[in-house]
């Protein structure tokens, strides 16, 4: 059942292997994660940006293999973000969501170009091939009721429900994550970003319109991370900032030294118009399908990993307490590096 509107407006103040596929892939390079160093060459802190790892090329210590890209002729989730190309990153897995809610997209959107390969994958709440839309054309698809302070808004109908195993929302800790106390490993969500969303909602939140990739990968000798980048945009943007809670993007790492959400911003928040990283709020957006609301610009979320353990991820976008405005993830570039850290997230240079 649909929310109301007056009640929306509560919210104002309140993430076996595969056969190799593909052909045609094109070699690109790999990078690794380093300690951002300041002009003297020192780690520095206090400041949460130039405490976040930097890229950097991998040592003798550590040599991913290097991504190859093969979505030239391949519309295939895995291999538009840069996995399970021949000769490549093998990949089990694959994406699943509502009718249309996920598509590939050709070449670069608004500010974002593309991050490996000819193609970024679109992940939505709604339709993904709104999101090219301008806005003469997103306003012969868009309910007139919704038009234009709400759109694109997508009622698929799918939902109530939880979300699936093995996401939770259980923090680890009332004050330590997994960092501070590795034996919280498996217990909920190692990074205790979530659970504020949920206990917002009350009786806990309902889950709509969920759509999801979900990827196992098994570490590769002498590498030690493993890096994705994305954007997330809503229409959410502007009436529902600083609600209790929002549409949310999920980053569900299941490793030896993690288990939770990756993606978060500086100060714990998960990855929702609220987050830090919400950067693009003015025209940066126009003449596609978001343009009026807002987003983040690309993001690059890296984490540690061990050679030869096996991982898994589920990226995952969804509407909470209805299936009304619709919100966006876009996924590319997964490689192999040299990050021996804990989930960290940071925009792309």
């Amino acid at each position: 059942m649909r929310r109301s509107r007056q009640v929306r407006q509560v919210r104002e103040g309140a993430l076996t292997l595969l056969a190799l596929l593909a052909t045609s892939c094109e070699l690109s390079t790999v990078v690794g994660v380093r300690d951002q160093a300041n002009s003297e060459g020192t780690p520095t802190s206090g400041d949460p940006l130039m405490d976040l790892p930097a890229l950097d090329v991998p040592d003798g210590q550590c040599a991913p293999p290097a991504l190859l890209s093969c979505d030239a002729n391949s519309d295939d989730p895995l291999q538009v973000v840069g996995l399970d190309c021949v000769g490549g990153t093998p990949a089990a897995g694959g994406s699943s969501g509502p009718a249309g809610a996920i598509a590939a997209h050709t070449g670069p959107l608004g500010p974002y170009e593309v991050r490996e390969g000819e193609k970024f994958l679109i992940m939505s709440t709604g339709l993904a091939a709104h999101l090219s839309l301008n806005l003469a054309e997103l306003e012969a698809v868009c309910p007139a009721n919704d038009w234009p302070k709400w759109c694109p808004s997508t009622q698929h109908g799918v939902g109530p429900s939880n979300l699936p195993p093995p996401l939770k929302v259980d923090p680890v800790d009332d004050t330590s994550t997994c960092v501070d106390d590795p034996s919280l490993i498996g217990t909920g969500d190692c990074s205790n970003s979530l659970y504020e969303q949920w206990s917002a909602c009350g009786g806990g939140c309902e889950v709509w319109d969920y759509a999801e990739l979900r990827v196992g990968l098994t570490v590769p000798e002498h590498t030690y991370g493993l890096a994705f980048d994305f954007a997330f945009m809503s229409v959410e943007w502007p009436d529902f900032v600083g609600g209790g809670f929002n549409d949310m993007f999920v980053a569900w790492l299941e490793s030896e030294s993690w288990t939770g959400n990756a993606a978060f911003d500086a100060a714990g928040n998960p990855i929702t118009v609220n987050a830090g990283f919400t950067d693009y709020t003015s025209d940066e957006l126009d003449g596609f399908g978001m343009e009026g609301h807002a987003g983040t610009r690309w993001l690059t979320t890296g984490f540690g990993v061990t050679p030869g353990e096996t991982v898994q991820l589920v990226l995952a976008v969804f509407d909470l307490t209805d299936d009304d405005y619709d919100s966006v993830v876009l996924l590319d570039g997964f490689r192999w590096t040299c990050a021996g850290v804990p989930p960290t997230t940071q925009p792309v240079p």
